[in-house]
């Protein structure tokens, strides 16, 4: 799917350019920072994060875009059913998280771990209080929805339009696990 869609898309701007533009996949996010920093890739697409990582170690790096969505991004805290946890209220319920199995997505991502465990730790939870003294990262937010859902986490954190789009997909059911918070808005 990104292949087709950043190939077209590199199409437009060889053309808008007058330049070559050619999509490279990489196969995570410290990939991208590393492929950036080395001058494999001119251009990213980085996340929050991401883009800090990649500015902080490429002299001379700049921001040129940003998405509208991206001024008021936010993340959820998924729950599987038989974990027991509802929907929280407030924030202040994520000290209900305390002993339980949590999974992030990436360590790198802005959405899928540093804004949840920032708003974790802002109500008094450190990840060193979940059940195993550390929580998991699936590698993905779609990995985290699975593993939530599967039961192997009772909690995942991910970014909230990857949530979306997969309950409009049919991907994920609702008699196995339902968002329990949805964090404030972020930039």
């Amino acid at each position: 799917k990104l292949n087709r869609l950043y190939s077209s898309l590199s199409a437009e701007l060889s053309d808008q350019l007058k330049v070559p533009v050619e999509y490279v996949p990489v196969s995570n996010y410290p990939a991208a920072v590393t492929a950036f920093r080395t001058g494999s890739l001119d251009l990213v697409w980085f996340g929050g994060l991401t883009g800090v990582q990649a500015r902080l170690q490429t002299p001379g790096a700049k921001v040129l875009a940003q998405r509208d969505i991206d001024a008021k991004f936010t993340s959820v805290f998924i729950a599987n059913g038989a974990s027991g946890l509802r929907p929280f209220s407030t924030g202040d319920q994520l000290t209900n998280l305390k002993g339980r199995r949590l999974s992030f997505g990436s360590e790198s991502s802005t959405s899928g771990r540093l804004m949840p465990q920032y708003f974790m730790s802002q109500k008094g939870v450190s990840t060193d209080e979940l059940a195993g003294g550390a929580p998991g990262f699936s590698g993905s937010h779609d990995a985290t929805i699975a593993v939530v859902q599967s039961g192997a986490y009772e909690v995942g954190a991910l970014n909230e339009q990857v949530w979306t789009s997969n309950v409009e997909d049919g991907r994920v059911d609702p008699n196995k696990v339902s968002v329990t918070w949805r964090t404030p808005p972020y930039v």
